[in-house]
């Protein structure tokens, strides 16, 4: 659950001379200056308005600032533009974009790395695909290199097809003992048709990818 919502911070306040308060008449009024943020989990993340308040210091009335005369309302609009937003009112903005910027790096950094396991596939990798011809949910299977020879590859498919891209493979789930020839070019254009999601190699034999699955003819039809 994200809580968020909207708060106010007193940024200056200072002494209002010649100011007659409109309830008591006296003058011993101070100004205070307000900034409007909205905050998620009590964060700031940025600020939305300034506004000020005039608060007669003998009787306590509050004057708003859409209530304050045109005469003194000039000098105060001067004042309320020259007080700066405190740039810690920017927080959760700076750590949102610090976010954004850390992931598509991250995003970049997948992306070489995968580039580059497409170039030099090695035996394990795991090669997760997607077949937009599949009419049913379950578009997604897993396709996994057993051994490398020279330009082709010998690999083995998922015994099950998914309906999205998994973590981990459950224990009745693994790879056919039954391989298949499959040249490099093959696999670039896999990659270049759309097919291919995602190239994974670091992985525990804890997440199941290391599971194999008899092969019966049966298996041919099933999903």
């Amino acid at each position: 659950m994200i809580v968020y919502g909207w708060n106010a911070k007193n940024i200056k306040q200072a002494p209002l001379e010649n100011y007659e308060c409109p309830n008591c008449q006296q003058k011993q009024s101070v100004i205070a200056i307000f900034v409007k943020y909205v905050h998620i989990f009590w964060i700031p993340v940025f600020p939305y308005k300034k506004t000020t308040v005039i608060v007669c210091t003998n009787c306590k009335h509050e004057t708003e600032e859409n209530n304050i005369e045109l005469g003194t309302k000039g000098a105060i609009q001067q004042l309320k533009a020259a007080v700066p937003i405190p740039k810690y009112l920017f927080s959760g903005l700076a750590l949102i974009l610090l976010a954004i910027a850390f992931f598509t790096y991250q995003g970049i950094q997948n992306g070489e790395k995968e580039k580059a396991y497409l170039n030099d596939p090695k035996t394990g990798d795991i090669y997760f695909l997607k077949n937009e011809k599949e009419a049913g949910p379950y578009k997604y299977y897993l396709m996994k290199v057993r051994k490398v020879e020279g330009d082709s590859l010998w690999v083995s498919y998922s015994s099950f097809s998914y309906n999205g891209m998994i973590t981990k493979l459950d224990p009745k789930d693994g790879f056919y003992d039954m391989m298949y020839s499959l040249h490099k070019d093959g696999l670039q254009e896999i990659s270049k048709s759309g097919e291919l999601q995602k190239v994974m190699r670091e992985y525990s034999a804890s997440d199941g990818f290391d599971q194999e699955v008899e092969f019966h003819e049966s298996d041919s039809t099933a999903n």
